[in-house]
């Protein structure tokens, strides 16, 4: 079978020369897609007061699913009810609200050292909107909950040691084991009872 692979690649070397640069090449573009359009979700978003807590508009502007909209409005709804306190408060002199908004979204966007620290973090969405009845700009730092997940490790029984790999979607988690890579020794599946 090798020596058949091997008389086909020898026959065919331009045809497999080019369908290999093309796959390069599509990949190359698909990295360079996905870092660009993970940099511009990442950019601070600035969003009216009211929306920010309704699910459909979060959802919309910051580009999550309808379950990670709903924790992010709850939350959100938390804050403007009073319920939890900010990390930090400063004081800036604006114009407007509006424009006190925007600048700070400059400002995050630039990492300026002038604000603070908890403000410049890398997350995952940062929302700012400006509250005309208190007069003061919220920046929302947000890190969205991860739903999928592969996992690596190993597993030593009775002496014996096995490989495995897994998979994680929400709270289930099914693993496989082998030795020899190429047979399933051994499985496994379990449900996450508690979060913390």
């Amino acid at each position: 079978m090798f020596v058949q692979i091997k008389s086909f690649l020898q026959e065919h070397w331009k045809f497999c020369l080019s369908i290999s640069l093309c796959i390069v090449f599509f990949a190359i573009c698909l990295i360079i897609y996905m870092r660009t359009s993970e940099k511009s979700i990442e950019q601070p978003k600035t969003m009216k007061y009211e929306d920010t807590a309704n699910t459909d508009k979060a959802s919309h502007a910051l580009h999550v699913d309808s379950g990670n909209a709903r924790n992010i409005t709850r939350e959100i709804q938390y804050i403007h009810d009073g319920k939890t306190s900010p990390d930090v408060t400063y004081y800036v002199t604006a114009p407007t609200i509006e424009k006190t908004a925007e600048q700070t979204a400059e400002q995050i966007k630039a990492e300026d050292a002038i604000l603070p620290p908890v403000a410049i973090e890398k997350t995952d969405r940062t929302v700012v909107t400006a509250d005309q009845k208190k007069q003061k700009v919220d920046v929302y730092k947000i890190n969205l909950r991860k739903d999928h997940r592969i996992k690596a490790g190993i597993l030593q029984t009775d002496g014996k040691t096995y490989g495995g790999i897994g998979y994680q979607a929400g709270r289930w988690e099914g693993t496989v084991y082998t030795r020899d890579g190429r047979s399933i020794q051994a499985a496994s599946v379990m449900y996450t009872v508690k979060q913390w």
